[in-house]
């Protein structure tokens, strides 16, 4: 069948395109084209692009579903490596220490999903009896959000971090050290004991390696959740924490069942 002339102008300009990304993977073949060619091609796919935006469009969606993917499986094999020190006992956590279903959460005290999925954990942690939810500070949205995280961290040294994550949390006043001071000490925090801790190397490298593991983990803003296996980069409601961790428990039970 002849080919139209619209047909072929539109086959020339793909193959000018073709060509010209060729021409870019090879220096050398880049070279063998005259300027008078490399003019041409240049206008041709031009041309090609302007009349077909969607090209571009399909491209990039195209590299970043990709993209996705990649990062999405680097994650979970990350998540592999890392499932002994996010189960650590080191770690602050609340509810059942020995429960079946472990929950991470990777959280800021600024950030306002934060400070809903904490009533979702609260509401969690009094309904569901077998579960551990684990925090990890992850202070990246202000100062603030680095002065409340080193006060946790230091209510951690004495067996008071649950105590201090609820405080500030339920915070809600003006931002500043006082305040944050005055909610700690209502919650029954050693205030003085507190205040040299804070600053102390340990606490500064346990909230990079927060960081770092969340970074390896693909979370990259907050909230993010594990819930067993499972990666949830994102605020995910009461629902979603209760549905990851029934598929949890049902995961489990198959493999007790081979």
């Amino acid at each position: 069948m002849l080919s139209t002339p619209k047909t072929l102008k539109k086959t020339i300009l793909m193959m000018s395109v073709a060509v010209l990304a060729a021409s870019f993977a090879s220096p050398a073949r880049a070279d063998s084209f005259t300027a008078e060619q490399k003019k041409d091609l240049d206008a041709m796919f031009k041309e090609y692009i302007m009349n077909n935006p969607q090209v571009i469009m399909d491209s990039v969606q195209a590299y970043q579903m990709k993209e996705q993917e990649r990062l999405q499986k680097s994650a979970e094999d990350n998540l592999k490596d890392y499932k002994d020190k996010l189960t650590s006992v080191d770690l602050p956590f609340a509810g059942n220490p020995d429960g079946d279903v472990v929950i991470v959460e990777f959280f800021d005290f600024n950030c306002g999903y934060c400070k809903k999925a904490y009533g979702d954990i609260m509401d969690l942690l009094e309904q569901d009896k077998n579960i551990k939810v684990i925090f990890m500070d992850m202070p990246i949205l202000s100062d603030k959000s680095q002065v409340m995280a080193k006060m946790a961290m230091a209510a951690h040294k004495q067996g008071k971090y649950f105590e201090a994550h609820k405080a500030l949390m339920s915070y809600r006043g003006t931002q500043n050290e006082e305040n944050f001071l005055n909610a700690l000490k209502d919650a029954g925090i050693d205030i003085d004991k507190l205040k040299e801790d804070r600053n102390s190397p340990d606490i500064e490298l346990a909230l990079d390696k927060h960081l770092k593991i969340a970074n390896d983990l693909n979370i990259r803003g907050t909230p993010g959740f594990i819930v067993g296996d499972q990666l949830h980069p994102g605020y995910i409601g009461l629902d979603g924490l209760k549905q990851a961790i029934a598929e949890t428990r049902e995961a489990a039970k198959g493999k007790e069942g081979k």
